[in-house]
């Protein structure tokens, strides 16, 4: 996949912040807050409240933050001016992931498509934007600013992935599969800075796995 990036034409990536501007401490203890609460109120199905919750307090945080600077969207990755180019790798990714899930979910008698799952591949990029919002925006976009790290984009990597990872700790399951998904999104993140694609593979994807893999309706799981 590595080589892949490297290959396909780059899109123009938005600037980075100064390194010297310090780490965004507001956005780094939400994020914390959320990932326990995420833990906890997640712990046995999805909270639909908590989900609700979430969405609304990172919009709300994101349209404070954008009005008193200009450049913070684009800097986060909240962009369409290179969406087509940076959908590219991203939709390669799905191809490849959902061929891998579909022959998993053919072997395993769990390969099936009910007329619901189409709204749920409608919301789920709603909530996997909050969170490569919250992985990639907030704690890459931080670690970015380590100076230790800076110019260690893979150990970046690596701690985003597994911070990801433990989000999910409540099922060994998903765990490897969030890690493995975001070791091979933040690189493309750092390229293309644009979370609007990945943010839709991550949720299509996530709905196809726990559909596919784990053999559970999302849907009928949040909703009854």
């Amino acid at each position: 996949m590595r080589c892949l990036i490297s290959i396909l034409p780059r899109s123009d990536p938005a600037p980075t912040r100064d390194a010297t501007v310090g780490p965004d401490w507001v956005a780094l203890v939400g994020t914390a807050v959320s990932i326990v609460l995420h833990v906890i109120l997640d712990a046995d199905k999805p909270c639909f409240p908590f989900i609700l919750g979430c969405c609304l307090f990172w919009t709300g945080y994101i349209v404070i933050r954008a009005r008193r600077d200009k450049h913070i969207l684009r800097e986060w990755g909240f962009r369409t001016d290179n969406l087509l180019s940076a959908s590219i790798v991203p939709l390669l990714l799905f191809g490849a992931a959902t061929v891998a899930l579909a022959s998993y979910g053919a072997t395993r008698g769990t390969l099936r498509f009910p007329p619901h799952a189409f709204f749920l591949l409608l919301l789920y990029p709603i909530w996997g934007l909050v969170q490569q919002f919250l992985a990639l925006g907030i704690v890459a976009g931080n670690l970015e600013k380590v100076p230790a790290l800076r110019a260690r984009r893979w150990l970046i990597a690596l701690l985003t992935a597994a911070i990801f990872s433990l989000v999910h700790i409540n099922d060994a399951r998903v765990m490897a599969a969030t890690f493995g998904l975001q070791l091979v999104l933040v690189p493309i993140y750092f390229r293309d800075r644009n979370l609007i694609p990945l943010a839709v593979v991550h949720g299509w994807l996530g709905a196809l796995f726990y559909l596919w893999v784990l053999d559970v309706d999302l849907w009928q799981q949040t909703f009854g």
